[in-house]
């Protein structure tokens, strides 16, 4: 059975985001009736039509669902030996405003020390374990497209206070009749930065790889 690190797809940084892990949705367990006590199933994940990773788990409790243990393959790079991982994750169920109720992963992460304990509808793996989104202080996808239109519009902004043209494909403005040097050549490293700031962003997001859970 193949494991989180499959392939070592991804880049676990403090940059990456949800869409790039692989997640396990206790939603999803759910709805196609797949938290029921004593009962096994596995998933895959793919990227461009190659799978990058699988598990395997089984639903433990006595009449109602407690605890999902989570089986599966784990390597922290390539070269490096496969291991085995067994992860027990506890359930919560919270009533639903219009009757029944719907299932919590209680996340497993210690940080410092400290258990996690949040409820969370995802776990992801990016790492060893599969934890919450805030245990691998991941970021969603729109929070890295705001970042790319922040650093477009704080350029634009530097070349309209320079009196030039916010369009990024115009050459940089000239230092206006009355300006100190020294504030124009700070304006345009901050422009500068903002540029990369931009790019950096950019590469990232096509870099960002097709997930699927079948």
């Amino acid at each position: 059975m193949g494991g989180v690190g499959s392939g070592n797809w991804y880049r676990f940084d403090k940059k990456t985001t949800t869409e790039e892990c692989h997640g396990l949705d206790v939603r999803y367990l759910h709805t196609n009736g797949l938290l029921k006590p004593a009962h096994w199933f596995s998933l895959r994940w793919s990227r461009a039509d190659r799978e990058t990773g699988s598990i395997r788990g089984v639903v433990e409790g006595d009449k109602r669902p407690e605890r999902v243990v989570l089986l599966y393959r784990y390597r922290s790079g390539l070269g490096v030996e496969w291991e085995d991982v067994r992860e027990t994750v506890s359930l919560e169920w919270t009533p639903c405003n219009f009757g029944g109720e719907r299932p919590w992963f209680v996340c497993p992460g210690v940080v410092n020390g400290v258990r996690c304990g949040r409820r969370a509808a995802i776990l992801y793996g990016p790492g060893k374990y599969f934890l919450c989104r805030h245990c691998y202080d991941l970021r969603y996808e729109s929070q890295r497209e705001n970042k790319i239109y922040r650093a477009i519009h704080r350029a634009q902004n530097i070349r309209e206070r320079l009196g030039g043209s916010r369009s990024m494909l115009k050459p940089f403005p000239e230092r206006p009749k009355g300006m100190h040097y020294n504030t124009y050549i700070r304006l345009w490293w901050e422009h500068r930065e903002a540029e990369m700031e931009q790019v950096a962003g950019m590469r990232e997001w096509l870099d960002k790889p097709e997930k699927r859970v079948s």
